[in-house]
C-alpha cells in the first residue's frame, strides 16, 4: 500500500485509516481459504487530484462540486485522524499579518513564562534600595512587601488577567476561523475538542472574573509613597496597609493562575499513531521523569540568569525615569488609579503645555527608554540560551571525548604498544592494517598526499610514528580526526560487548568472529536537481576573459528585471587556474601521477596545465583533471564519491569478502549492506541539462564496482518537450515488456525508475508506475521539489537505515569505517530489551558535517566555523534539553520507521520554509528520540 500511495506516503494517519477500512471490509475468498483485501486506488489517492488541480492554499477552486482552498498534506493527514471517508480542507493557512498573530498565539505559553520572570525581576528590583531612588528604597522585604512592592503584586495580577483575557478571546476567534471545517469532527492535532473548549472557557472566565474582582478590590488600596521616604523609613514613611487585607485577592489570583498555568499546559502524549509498541514500562517512565526534571531545572536556571540581568543591569538604566517624576504628568488619571509615588512638577504639569514640543519630547524619551528595557528583557533569554549552549555543549563534548579532534600537533604513534596502535587494534581488531591500507590508498587517489608520502604512511603501520605536521593540511586534518575520535568508538564497543571478550570481538570489523549479517544495512540518498555533476572541460578552460566576469541573462530572458546567471569566472584566471591557486600542492600530486601514467613527459605542473588547456591530453587524463576539480568544488560527484566510501570500506574487510564469495557470488561486494541512490529530479528530461545527464552516466560507469543507483522521474507524453528522452524510455519499455506480459506503451504516464551500471551500460533494475506527477500543483504553487525527490528515492531504498546528503558534501573512507559502530551503538536496543526491534534507542541520529569551504578563504572559513558551532556544541545542548530537531543532512534515519511515519520531509507548497524540520516535529510529537553525537 505504501508503494502505491505515491505522495500520500507523507500522510501516515490517512494511510492508517485506509488500511483500517481495507481490513474491516475484507471478505473471504470463494473457497474460504484466504481473506481478500482490496485496495481502492481512488480512495488511497484521494486528495492528490485536488492538489494537482489546486495547491494554492489562498485561492478557492471547485472540485467535484466542492469549493474550497487548495489542499496540502496536513489536510489529507487530518482527514485520516478524523476518519473522514473523503478528503476535504480541514485547516486554513494564515495569510499576511495573521501569520504574526498565529506565531504569538502558538507561543503564548513561553511568552507568558518570560513575562512572569520579568514581573518577578521587577518585584525584586523594587527592593534593591538604590541611593536617592524613591522607587527602590524602603519597599519592604521579599516576603513582607510595602509601598511599591505591594502595588507591584496588585498591578501585575490585574495586568495578567487583562493579557489572558485578550489571549483567550484572540485564540478562540483564530481557531474558529482556521479550523472551522474540523469543529464538528473527531479531534485532530490543532483542532479543538471538548477538553480544549472547556480549558478555554475556564481560563477566560477566570481571567474576566478575576480581573473584575481585582479591580474592584484594589481600587481603594493604593497609597502614594511620600518623597521624604528617600531619607527615612519611620513615621509617614511606614506603610500602614495590612499586607494580607491588601493582597489577599491578588495572592489568591496568583495561586489559581499558577495551578491553571501548569494544569492546562502539561506535556501530554499525542493522539498520533504511537511509534513504539505497548506502553512504556515503569523504568522507562522513571527515566522520562528524570529527563523532564533535568530539562525543567536547566530552563529555570536560564530564567534565573535572565532575572539577574534584568535586576542588575536593565532596570537600573531607568532609575528615576518615569512620566510622573520626570515630565510631571499624572499617568494614573488616564487609567483611573492612584500612582505609587507622588507627582513632581515638570514640562507637562500645565494642561496647556501637554501639546508642546518639550512635553512630547520628554514623554517620548521616557517611553523609548522603557521600550528599550522591555525589548532587552524579551531578547536576553536568547543571549543566555546561546551562552549556555556554548558552555554546556562544550562540557558535553569534553565528557564524550569529542573536543580537540582535529589537533594535528600530536604525533600518531603506530609503534607496537603505542597509543594509536592500541586504539586501532582495540577498535578494528588484529587485522587493522587492511583498514589503514584502504585509508592511505584513498588519500593518494584523491591526491591529498603524494606517491612517496603514501608509501611512507603504508610502511608506518606497526613500525613508526607519523608526524602530521609533515603532511598536507587536509590529509593531516583527516588522519588527526580519525585517530583522536577512536577512543569514543572504543568506549562504545566495550559498552556493547559487556558480555566478555568474545562479544567484543564480534563487534570488531576485521575480527575473524565478525558476524557479517549483523552489519546494519544503510541506504544513502542524494537528491539533486540542476547542480553540476562533473565540471566540463569547457568550464574549466573558461573564466579568464573580462566578459566572463559579468553576469549574464538566461536564454530568452534579457532585459531589466529578469534573473541573471552567475559569472563564468573572475575575468583574470581560468576556473581551473583559480582552483590550482587554492590547492597547488594537490595539483602537483596530480602532475606526478600524470607523469607516471605517461600522459605528460615530465611532472611539471605547468606542462599538465598547458596540455589540458590545449586539449592535448588523452581522454583518461582529461577525465582525471575534471574529477580532480570536481572533488574541490561543490559538485554532485564529490557527494556521490563521498557516500560510496562506506561501500568501499566494507569491501576491504576480509570477512565481508568471504561472506559475499560464499553466499552472493553474483552480487557486488557489500551490495546487501550499502546502497547509494542518486535521486536526479530532471535526469533525461528535455528541460534538464544534457551535459549533466552525460556526467551522471560517466559517474555510474566509473563507479560500477560499487552499489550506486540512479533514481529518476519518467514521463510518457506525446509532446517530446515534456516526455523523457527516447533512449531512456526505450530501456524502461523493454524492462516492462520483459517483466510484465500485459504491459503496453501508454498504459501509464508517470513512473519512477531505478537503474545502475551493468554490463557496460545503463541497466533498469526496478520501475514503479505512478498516477500523478512527481510535483503536484500548478504554476508557482507546486509541491516542494527536493522533498518530492527524496520521497521518490525513499520508495526504492532497501537499507534498514537511511542517510540523506546534499550536493555539497564529501567524506573520508576512514570515517566510513566507523559507521557500523555508530549504528550499533546509537540505534540498536540493548541486548536485554524485551521489545527488541520495536524499541530502538532513537529514530534520527544527528552529527556534524565537515564544511570543506574552510580552505577557501576568510568567508569560507567563517561559514565553516558557524557550522562547526551549530553542528557540535549547539546541537548537543539541544539534545540535552530534548529539543533537537532533524534539520536535514546528514542525519542517520531509522528507515523502517520513516517509511510509515510520513517520510523525511514534507513537500506541501507555499507554507513550508524548511521541508526537513517537519520530520523533526514528527519525531518529537511521537515521543521518539533524536539525539546528537
Amino acid at each position: 500500500m505504501e508503494s502505491l500511495a505515491e505522495q500520500v506516503l507523507q500522510c501516515p494517519e490517512r494511510l492508517s485509516y485506509v488500511l483500517h477500512e481495507i481490513i474491516n471490509n475484507a471478505q473471504a475468498g470463494p473457497n474460504r481459504e484466504a481473506m481478500q483485501y482490496v485496495i481502492d486506488l481512488e480512495t488511497l489517492h484521494d486528495g492528490l487530484p485536488q492538489m494537482e488541480e489546486n495547491s494554492n492554499p489562498y485561492e478557492r477552486k471547485t472540485h467535484n462540486g466542492i469549493t474550497q482552498f487548495g489542499l496540502n498534506f496536513d489536510d489529507i493527514n487530518d482527514c485520516g485522524i478524523q476518519c473522514r471517508r473523503e478528503v476535504v480542507k480541514t485547516c486554513r493557512e494564515p495569510p499576511s499579518v495573521i501569520v504574526f498573530i498565529s506565531f504569538l498565539l502558538c507561543y503564548r505559553v513561553p511568552i507568558m513564562m518570560k513575562g512572569y520572570s520579568l514581573m518577578l525581576a521587577g518585584y525584586i528590583y523594587l527592593g534593591t534600595g538604590s541611593p536617592n531612588d524613591l522607587m527602590t528604597l524602603h519597599n519592604g522585604s521579599f516576603l513582607h512587601p510595602q509601598w511599591l512592592r505591594m502595588d507591584c503584586v496588585m498591578d501585575s495580577a490585574l495586568l495578567d488577567a487583562l493579557m489572558w483575557t485578550g489571549i483567550e478571546v484572540s485564540l478562540i476567534l483564530y481557531v474558529v476561523w482556521q479550523r472551522w471545517p474540523s469543529l464538528c469532527c473527531r479531534a485532530s492535532p490543532g483542532a479543538p475538542g471538548p477538553l480544549w473548549w472547556l480549558s478555554r472557557a475556564v481560563n477566560l472566565a477566570f481571567s474576566v472574573v478575576g480581573g473584575y474582582f481585582l479591580r474592584q478590590h484594589q481600587a481603594g488600596h493604593y497609597k502614594q509613597k511620600p518623597w521624604k521616604c528617600t531619607q527615612e523609613e519611620s513615621g509617614q514613611c511606614k506603610d500602614g496597609r495590612d499586607v494580607w487585607q491588601t493582597l489577599k485577592f491578588a495572592l489568591l489570583y496568583w495561586a489559581v493562575r499558577a495551578f491553571l498555568y501548569v494544569a492546562m499546559n502539561q506535556k501530554v502524549m499525542p493522539i498520533f499513531i504511537y511509534g513504539k509498541i505497548g506502553r512504556p514500562v515503569l523504568s522507562a517512565r522513571c527515566v522520562r521523569l528524570w529527563e523532564d526534571v533535568k530539562v525543567g531545572t536547566a530552563w529555570l536556571i536560564m530564567l534565573g540568569i535572565c532575572i539577574y540581568i534584568e535586576v542588575m543591569w536593565l532596570f537600573p538604566m531607568t532609575a528615576g525615569l518615569n512620566a510622573s517624576t520626570t515630565c510631571g504628568i499624572n499617568m494614573g488619571e488616564a487609567f483611573g488609579f492612584t500612582l505609587g509615588i507622588e507627582q513632581l512638577p515638570g514640562v507637562c504639569t500645565d494642561p496647556g503645555a501637554r501639546r508642546t514640543f518639550g512635553c512630547a519630547a520628554c514623554v517620548s524619551t521616557v517611553a523609548g527608554a522603557w521600550c528599550m528595557v522591555f525589548l532587552g528583557s524579551a531578547v536576553d533569554i536568547f543571549l543566555v540560551f546561546y551562552v549556555s549552549s556554548a558552555v554546556v555543549g562544550g562540557v558535553m563534548g569534553q565528557n564524550r571525548r569529542l573536543n580537540d579532534l582535529r589537533n594535528t600537533t600530536r604525533p600518531i604513534d603506530l609503534h607496537p604498544n603505542g597509543r594509536e596502535f592500541m586504539l586501532f587494534e582495540a577498535t578494528f581488531g588484529h587485522n587493522w592494517t587492511c583498514v589503514w591500507a584502504t585509508m592511505v590508498t584513498s588519500l593518494e587517489e584523491e591526491f591529498l598526499v603524494g606517491r612517496d608520502q603514501a608509501q611512507k604512511l603504508s610502511q608506518a603501520a606497526g613500525r613508526k610514528s607519523i608526524d602530521l605536521k609533515q603532511l598536507p593540511e587536509l590529509a593531516a586534518d583527516r588522519l588527526g580526526f580519525f585517530f583522536h575520535s577512536l577512543s569514543w568508538i572504543e568506549d562504545e564497543i566495550r559498552r556493547m560487548g559487556a558480555g566478555g571478550l568474545r562479544e567484543c570481538s564480534k563487534l570488531r570489523l576485521t575480527s575473524e568472529h565478525l558476524d557479517v549479517g549483523s552489519i546494519l544495512s544503510l541506504t544513502q540518498i542524494i537528491p539533486c536537481y540542476s547542480e553540476t555533476v562533473i565540471p566540463s572541460a569547457e568550464y574549466l578552460r573558461t573564466g579568464a576573459k573580462l566578459e566572463h566576469a559579468k553576469n549574464v541573462s538566461p536564454p530568452e530572458q534579457h532585459g531589466v528585471g529578469h534573473p541573471t546567471l552567475p559569472p563564468k569566472g573572475d575575468g583574470l584566471n581560468t576556473n581551473l587556474a583559480f582552483m590550482i591557486s587554492q590547492f597547488p600542492q594537490e595539483w602537483a600530486f596530480l602532475a606526478t601521477h600524470a607523469y607516471h601514467q605517461t600522459w605528460i613527459p615530465s611532472d611539471d605542473t605547468h606542462e599538465l596545465y598547458d596540455k589540458f588547456m590545449g586539449n592535448d591530453l588523452p581522454p583518461d587524463a582529461t577525465m582525471k583533471v575534471r574529477m580532480w576539480a570536481a572533488m574541490r568544488m561543490q559538485s554532485v560527484a564529490k557527494t556521490v564519491i563521498g557516500a560510496l566510501q562506506y561501500a568501499r570500506a566494507l569491501q576491504s574487510l576480509p570477512q565481508v569478502q568471504r561472506y559475499y564469495r560464499t553466499y552472493f557470488p553474483d552480487k557486488r561486494i557489500a551490495e546487501e549492506h550499502a546502497e547509494v541512490i542518486l535521486a536526479h529530479q530532471v535526469f533525461g528530461h528535455p528541460g534538464g541539462n544534457a551535459e549533466n545527464d552525460d556526467a551522471v552516466l560517466l559517474l555510474l560507469e566509473h563507479n560500477a564496482q560499487y552499489p550506486l543507483y540512479l533514481v529518476f522521474d519518467v514521463i510518457w507524453d506525446d509532446d517530446e518537450n515534456r516526455s523523457t528522452k527516447q533512449p531512456y524510455l526505450s530501456k524502461i519499455n523493454a524492462f516492462l515488456n520483459e517483466h510484465h506480459r500485459n504491459y503496453s506503451p501508454g498504459l501509464f504516464k508517470h513512473a519512477s525508475a531505478k537503474c545502475t551500471w551493468r554490463d557496460g551500460g545503463l541497466c533498469v533494475v526496478e520501475v514503479l508506475p505512478r498516477k500523478f506527477p512527481l510535483r503536484l500543483g500548478q504554476g508557482d504553487f507546486k509541491t516542494q521539489g527536493k522533498a518530492a525527490n527524496q520521497l521518490n528515492a525513499l520508495r526504492f531504498a532497501t537499507g534498514h537505515y537511511l542517510q540523506t546528503l546534499d550536493c555539497n558534501m564529501g567524506a573520508f573512507v576512514g570515517e566510513a569505517f566507523k559507521i557500523p559502530y555508530v549504528l550499533w551503538a546509537k540505534f540498536m536496543p540493548p541486548a536485554t530489551a524485551m521489545e527488541a526491534r520495536s524499541a530502538p534507542r532513537c529514530r534520527y541520529l544527528g552529527f556534524r558535517e565537515y564544511i570543506y569551504t574552510k580552505r577557501d578563504g576568510m568567508v569560507g572559513s567563517l561559514h565553516a566555523a558557524s557550522e562547526w558551532t551549530f553542528g557540535t556544541i549547539t546541537q548537543r545542548f539541544y539534545d540535552g534539553l530534548g529539543i533537537r530537531m532533524h534539520y536535514g543532512h546528514p542525519d542517520f534515519v531509522d528507515g523502517f520507521w520513516v517509511r510509515n511515519r510520513g517520510g523525511m520531509s514534507k513537500s506541501s507548497p507555499a507554507v513550508n520554509l524548511s521541508e526537513d524540520i517537519f520530520a523533526g516535529y514528527n519525531v518529537r510529537m511521537r515521543e521518539e528520540a533524536s539525539p546528537h553525537i
